[in-house]
């Protein structure tokens, strides 16, 4: 295993503050503050943007016809900022950035993209916790992030070759297992936008939705095994799909093995995972031909946990009610989540009460909000 590294010098972290924007500008703008960018339908709007180092405000509008994300990407990589907007929605968010370049997804990883050019140093950290057993911590989660990939790509072997072989029912038995690990450790996942988009995109995320031939990976096999899915008259080539899968999967777990995991991933990951389930798949859009939702949810609070029980001693010795807040947190979305175990697994969504998702959606809205506070508590936020 490689050594894990804590970079001190760089630990930017996103901070939502409520607001507006107007939104748009032109290709080549360079930007003061706030920087400006609009979600088109083709991507970003301007595609080149400047700053200053030290902290930053993004004023963004979302023009597209549907919910989409805005993202901000350093060369770690890492995810700095990545927040849902609804359509025709618009919002202010801050972060520090360091002086360098980085990269900002508006919509779908395929989707034009800006270039962000940040000049300056920014702030300093004042580290809250003990250096030594942040690290093991950091350590212990990329054994977990390791064991998580392998276990990926022997389900994700299983589940091609039932397709390969033409057996509906058992790939479909195995769909939500294999989903299982990439939900646990998303957030790492994500940090490779080009390979999380091949495996993890939603018809919604294309042009021409399900008929969409850049439609791949595990949703698209997804449609193609529960809605009998046709595009032009003709069966979704499932065994195509299948190999470009087993492909696609093991290219990321290549580019994972190479990665030096930083403690702000880990600890805002926690967070995202919760989060996104909380805005875009408790309405049921991320496995909507195969119902298996819960399972999804489940894994997602699963990958959340191990971060939080790996943090949790570094927790209580700097903010004891928050570490207090998260454990009730995730005590109630289990006790939810519990109500529809059947065995193994979990029941179909449609058989989720409306009630019963308002409150899934409220109890992770608030344990999401309670894990972000952990970066800040730890100390890995760069001061102004």
């Amino acid at each position: 295993m490689r050594s894990t590294k804590i970079l001190l010098a760089v630990l930017p972290v996103a901070v939502f503050v409520a607001g507006c924007s107007d939104g748009g500008g032109g290709e080549g703008a360079v930007a003061a503050e706030p920087v400006t960018v609009t979600l088109t339908e083709a991507g970003c709007d301007p595609t080149t943007v400047a700053a200053t180092g030290g902290t930053v405000t993004f004023a963004v509008k979302n023009d597209r016809n549907a919910k989409a994300e805005f993202e901000v990407l350093s060369k770690t990589p890492e995810i700095l900022i990545e927040k849902f907007l609804e359509s025709k929605a618009a919002g202010s968010f801050q972060v520090n950035l360091q002086d360098g370049s980085y990269e900002i997804i508006c919509g779908a990883p395929s989707d034009t993209r800006a270039a962000l050019t940040v000049t300056g140093q920014g702030g300093t950290v004042e580290l809250k916790v003990d250096k030594i057993a942040l690290d093991a911590t950091v350590t212990a989660y990329t054994v977990y992030v390791l064991q998580q990939t392998q276990e990926l790509a022997a389900g994700t072997k299983a589940f091609t070759d039932a397709v390969r072989a033409g057996d509906t029912e058992k790939a479909k038995s195995l769909y939500a297992q294999v989903r299982l690990p990439w939900e646990r450790i998303e957030p790492v996942a994500e940090l490779f936008p080009d390979s999380d988009g091949v495996i993890d995109s939603r018809a919604d995320d294309f042009e021409k939705k399900e008929a969409d031939p850049e439609f791949t990976g595990f949703h698209a096999l997804e449609y193609g095994l529960w809605a009998n899915g046709t595009i032009g008259g003709a069966k979704v080539d499932l065994v195509s799909l299948a190999n470009r899968l087993d492909a696609d999967v093991t290219e990321l777990i290549t580019l994972v093995k190479g990665l030096e995991i930083q403690p702000q991933v880990m600890t805002n990951g926690a967070a995202a995972l919760i989060e996104e389930a909380a805005s875009t798949k408790i309405t049921g859009e991320e496995e909507r031909y195969s119902k298996t939702d819960l399972a999804t949810f489940a894994a997602n609070v699963e990958g959340s946990r191990k971060v939080f029980d790996l943090v949790e001693v570094l927790l209580q010795g700097v903010n004891k009610k928050l570490d207090d807040s998260i454990t009730k947190g995730f005590k109630t979305v289990d006790d939810l989540l519990a109500k529809y175990k059947e065995g193994t697994s979990y029941a179909s969504y449609d058989k989720v009460t409306s009630g019963d998702r308002d409150k899934f959606k409220s109890s992770m809205a608030s344990l999401s909000e309670d894990l972000a506070q952990i970066t800040g508590s730890f100390g890995l936020e760069v001061a102004d």
